[in-house]
C-alpha cells in the first residue's frame, strides 16, 4: 500500500486548512481583500481602543506584512509549480506530493509567524476586550456559515465557461467523491483550529508550543493537498483546451483585479 493511500485513508484533512494558516492578520483601518477571512482587522476597529494601543497594533500589523513580504517570491514560485502539475495532462503523484510538501513548509512558517503577532496582539487587548473580540469572531464566523453560497458561485463559473450538462455532472461527482473522502475529518479540523486559538489566546503561548501543535497534523495537510490537487486535476482534463484557455484568461484577470485592489 502507498504512502499517499495510508494518508488517505488514515488522515483526510480539508486544504482549507491549509489556506487558513496562511491568512495574515490584516491592518486596522484600511479596507481589502484580507478582510474577509477573520474579519480580525474590522473587528478591533469596532473595539474601544486608547491610542497607544492602536499604534502598539500598529506596528506589529506592519511586522506581520513585512513577515509576508518575505515569503512572496518562494510562494509564487511553488504555486506556479504545482498549477503546472495540476494542469498536466497526466498524474504525477510523486511529482504533486513533493510541491505540496515544499509549499507546506514554506506555509508553516510563515503561520508561525502570524500565530506569534496574533498572539501579541491578543495580549494587548483587555479582558473586557478580549471578550468583546470572541464574541464578534464567533458572531461573524455563524453568519458566515448561514450565508455562503460557494457551491452556486462555483456553479455560475463553470456556465460561463459553457460547460456542458454532462461536464457539470462529472465535476459535480469529483467534488462529491472529494466532500465524502472529507468528511470525517471536519472534526478534526475544528478541533485543530479551536486548539490552535486558545494557544494563541493562551498564557502557554510559544512557536515550540504552536510547531508541536501543528506538526501532529502535517500529514493530514500533505494528504489533503494531494486530494484537492487530484481534484483540480480532473476538472481540469475535463474541459477543451478552448474551456482551458478561457480559465487561464479569467484567471489572470482576477489577479489583476486583486493586485489592483492591494495598491489602490
Amino acid at each position: 500500500m502507498s504512502k499517499f493511500t495510508n494518508l488517505i485513508k488514515t488522515t483526510l484533512t480539508p486544504i482549507a486548512l491549509c489556506l487558513t494558516l496562511a491568512i495574515a492578520v490584516p491592518a486596522i483601518a484600511k479596507k481589502g481583500h484580507h478582510q474577509k477571512h477573520d474579519g480580525m482587522r474590522q473587528i478591533l476597529s469596532e473595539l474601544s481602543l486608547t491610542n497607544t494601543q492602536k499604534q502598539d497594533i500598529k506596528q506589529i500589523l506592519k511586522q506581520t506584512r513585512e513577515d509576508r513580504g518575505l515569503f512572496n517570491t518562494d510562494e509564487k514560485s511553488l504555486r506556479t509549480d504545482l498549477r503546472s502539475l495540476v494542469h498536466s495532462s497526466e498524474w504525477d503523484q510523486a511529482a504533486i506530493e513533493s510541491a505540496i510538501t515544499q509549499r507546506q513548509a514554506l506555509m508553516q512558517e510563515k503561520a508561525l509567524q502570524r500565530a506569534s503577532n496574533k498572539h501579541q496582539v491578543w495580549n494587548l487587548l483587555t479582558e473586557t476586550q478580549q471578550a468583546e473580540f470572541v464574541a464578534q469572531l464567533e458572531f461573524r464566523k455563524t453568519k458566515g456559515e448561514k450565508t455562503r453560497s460557494k457551491g452556486k458561485r462555483e456553479h455560475k463559473k463553470l456556465k460561463r465557461l459553457d460547460f456542458t450538462e454532462e461536464q457539470l455532472a462529472a465535476v459535480q461527482a469529483i467534488k462529491t467523491a472529494a466532500k465524502e473522502n472529507g468528511a470525517e475529518i471536519k472534526t478534526k479540523l475544528k478541533s485543530y483550529k479551536q486548539a490552535e486559538r486558545a494557544l494563541i489566546q493562551g498564557a502557554n503561548f510559544s512557536p515550540e508550543a504552536w510547531q508541536t501543535l501543528n506538526t501532529g497534523y502535517h500529514a493530514d495537510f500533505i494528504a489533503m493537498g494531494i486530494v484537492k490537487a487530484k481534484s483540480k486535476h480532473d476538472i481540469w482534463n475535463l474541459m477543451t483546451p478552448e474551456q482551458q484557455a478561457k480559465a487561464e484568461e479569467k484567471s489572470e484577470k482576477h489577479k489583476r483585479g486583486k493586485k489592483g485592489q492591494r495598491h489602490g
